[in-house]
């Protein structure tokens, strides 16, 4: 009898992103509240593009945040769809590696459709210098 596939060691995560990252088969909408500060991830398993965004944005975490400010989490594609009614998600989730920056249980940038690798970097860095601006930073507006 063949083992069941696990999703999470499927995720190939290093120590250091495997202590911040939560990962969920199911989840909905309110996921995003519990976010303070951090990058939501929708993984496809069955898609090629979702696995090599994946990659590259677990590279840029542990290049640009290696201490382990920002959360990662990461949302199986298959068992949220209540995601896809999000006005930032809408008509842009397709399982190929969709990321949204969240400050605050706010969206404040997503890659829109598709991964869009040069975009991890740069969301990556300023959210990071948003969190670490302190208590009173500016949820309402997204990143530059």
């Amino acid at each position: 009898m063949a083992e069941a596939f696990s999703r999470i060691e499927n995720l190939y995560l290093s120590p250091e992103l495997a202590v911040r990252t939560r990962f969920y088969s199911e989840a909905d909408r309110t996921v995003i509240g519990t976010i303070r500060c951090g990058v939501l991830f929708v993984m496809a398993f069955w898609s090629g593009p979702a696995r090599l965004a994946f990659a590259e944005l677990k590279r840029v975490l542990e290049g640009v945040d290696p201490s382990g400010r920002l959360e990662l989490v990461v949302v199986d594609m298959d068992g949220c769809p209540d995601l896809c009614a999000l006005p930032e998600f809408a008509g842009k989730l397709h399982g190929a590696g969709e990321t949204a920056w969240i400050l605050g249980g706010q969206i404040v940038c997503t890659s829109c459709l598709g991964p869009h690798f040069e975009r991890f970097e740069p969301y990556t860095r300023q959210l990071l210098d948003e969190c670490t601006a302190g208590p009173d930073v500016a949820v309402d507006r997204p990143l530059d």
